[in-house]
C-alpha cells in the first residue's frame, strides 16, 4: 500500500480523474485581496478626481456626474477583477504575487459569468461588510472558499509552493553495523519511493495510521532485504537504516563511476594521435 495524505480536499473529475489542486490558504487570500484592493482602490479614486475635474472644468450637470461615478465604480469592481481574469487565465495583481489562481472546480480555467458572479459578490462580502462575511465563510469552508465562489462552483488554488529541501536520512545507530553487511540493493524503485514519501511526513500522522504505514512497508521491504534486522527491530527504524544505507552506497557508486569517467577522458586527452 502506498502510503499517502488525506484525500477529503482531493479533486476529482467526472471522469474520476484525480486533481492534484491544493486549495489556497485563507492567509494567502487575504494577502491578494490587500494587493488587489489597493489597486482597485487607487483607480477608483483616481478616476472620481478624474471625473470631478472633468465635469467641473466642462460645466457637466448633476445627472452626467453621477452616471461618471457609477460608471467609474462599475469599471472598478467589476471590470478590473473580470477583465483581469480572463486576460490572465484565472490570475490578478494580487494572485500573481501570491502564486495563486481562480479555477473551476474541475479544475479548467474560469468563464466569464463565474468570474462576473464572483464580481458581484465580492461587492456584498467584501466591500459592503469590509470582508466580514468572506471570512466567515472562508474560515469555516474547507477549501477556503467564499460565497462567490460556492455560487460560481469556483475555488482559489495555490499554484506556486516552496519546494521543500531534501532531507537525507540519518543512520539510526542502533542498525549502523547491521546495515552495513545487508544487502539493500534490491528494493524496487516503486517501493523506495513509499518509503522516501513516508518517513518526512510520518511525524505529522495519526499514530495507529503511522504504525499501520510502517508495518506495511516493512513487509514489503523483507522480501528484498538479507539478512534480517535484529529481532524486535521497530519498523519505521528499519526503514529509516534501509533507506540510510542504500543512498550512502547509491552515492559512493556515483563517486567512483565520475572518478572512474574523469581518469578515462584523461587517458584520452593524453594518448598520442599517431596518423
Amino acid at each position: 500500500m502506498t502510503p499517502a495524505s488525506s484525500t477529503t480536499d482531493a479533486l476529482v473529475t467526472g471522469e474520476a480523474v484525480h486533481l492534484d489542486l491544493r486549495p489556497a490558504s485563507f492567509a494567502t487570500r487575504l494577502l491578494s485581496y490587500l494587493v488587489d484592493g489597493a489597486i482597485m482602490l487607487s483607480l477608483s479614486l483616481g478616476m472620481t478626481v478624474g471625473i470631478y475635474a472633468a465635469s467641473t472644468s466642462t460645466g457637466l450637470d448633476a445627472g452626467f456626474l453621477q452616471a461618471g461615478l457609477v460608471l467609474a465604480s462599475v469599471l472598478t469592481f467589476l471590470g478590473y477583477p473580470v477583465l483581469l481574469e480572463m486576460l490572465t487565465d484565472g490570475r490578478s495583481v494580487g494572485r500573481l504575487a501570491t502564486g495563486t489562481r481562480v479555477v473551476r472546480e474541475d479544475g479548467g480555467p474560469v468563464h466569464v459569468r463565474q468570474s462576473l458572479l464572483r464580481a458581484v459578490m465580492a461587492m456584498l462580502e467584501i466591500w459592503s461588510t469590509s470582508g466580514a462575511l468572506a471570512l466567515v465563510t472562508s474560515l469555516v469552508d474547507r477549501r477556503s472558499r467564499r460565497i462567490g465562489d460556492l455560487l460560481a462552483g469556483t475555488m482559489v488554488i495555490q499554484e506556486r509552493m516552496r519546494a521543500p529541501r531534501p532531507v537525507r536520512e540519518q543512520m539510526p545507530s542502533e542498525l549502523s553495523s547491521w546495515a552495513a553487511g545487508a544487502d539493500v540493493g534490491r528494493l524496487p524503485l516503486p517501493l523506495l519511493q513509499d518509503i522516501r514519501a513516508f518517513l518526512p511526513r510520518a511525524g505529522s500522522l495519526n499514530p495507529e495510521s503511522r504504525r499501520r504505514i510502517a508495518r506495511d512497508l516493512l513487509q514489503r521491504t523483507m522480501p528484498s532485504v538479507t539478512p534480517a534486522p535484529p529481532p524486535g527491530t521497530d519498523p519505521e527504524l528499519f526503514l529509516r537504516a534501509v533507506l540510510a544505507e542504500r543512498s550512502r552506497r547509491d552515492e559512493e557508486h556515483l563517486r567512483r563511476r565520475t572518478a572512474r569517467e574523469q581518469e578515462l577522458a584523461l587517458d584520452v586527452r593524453t594518448v598520442p594521435f599517431s596518423a
